[in-house]
């Protein structure tokens, strides 16, 4: 009875090690193709501090856009990715990943008010192949400290115009929407360069 026990020891502990060496060299055929598949903590969106996002479509592919265009592009994680105009006023956003533009969301082109859709299959901006996704979403807030650094923003945006005598809030404490239509060219390139200028 014992031997019985033993040989089918070995054999589960030798299917171990043979179905474990297998799973060792499928991954590292995977790196040797550059293939990276998303670890579970990728799921969800991904910010910058430039306002703009990232939200992980396939293991190697990303949408971006902006929160509140060029075709075949590369683009670097915090250097220009677009230009938003309203009337005469334009805000350059930084692009929150490095990569290779895949795609221009050209309804949102013709409908720019898509931006205000909280639905981001419909908001997103441009579709990119990124070149160091894991290394670069490491920048990116995500989570619990996305929601701390979005109140910290709020917060900051508040005491910025409020000081300026300036009514930034509708009733109930929530910032305006269209904020930027009442705001003076003083008062916009402050909060231009305050809230939007890579590095803040």
């Amino acid at each position: 009875m014992s031997v019985v026990l033993l040989l089918l020891f070995l054999a589960i502990a030798i299917g171990i090690g043979i179905w474990r060496q297998r799973k060792a060299v499928a991954v590292r055929e995977k790196e040797a193709m550059g293939v990276v598949e998303p670890a579970p903590s990728w799921k969800g969106i991904f910010v910058h501090p430039g306002h703009a996002w990232v939200e992980v479509m396939e293991p190697n592919l990303v949408a971006v856009g902006t929160d509140e265009f060029t075709s075949s592009s590369m683009i670097q994680q915090g250097g220009k990715a677009w230009r938003l105009k309203r009337g005469t006023r334009e805000l350059v956003q930084t692009s929150p990943i490095s990569g290779r533009v895949e795609e221009v969301n050209q309804d949102l082109v013709q409908n720019p008010r898509l931006l205000l859709d909280k639905d981001t299959q419909k908001n997103w901006m441009l579709k990119i192949r990124p070149l160091r996704l894991k290394r670069e979403l490491k920048n990116l807030l995500y989570g619990n400290m996305l929601r701390q650094w979005n109140k910290a923003v709020k917060d900051r945006l508040v005491a910025t115009l409020t000081m300026a005598e300036f009514p930034v809030l509708q009733e109930g404490g929530e910032i305006k929407p269209d904020l930027g239509d009442g705001l003076t060219s003083q008062q916009w390139e402050k909060v231009t360069e305050e809230f939007f200028s890579p590095g803040k």
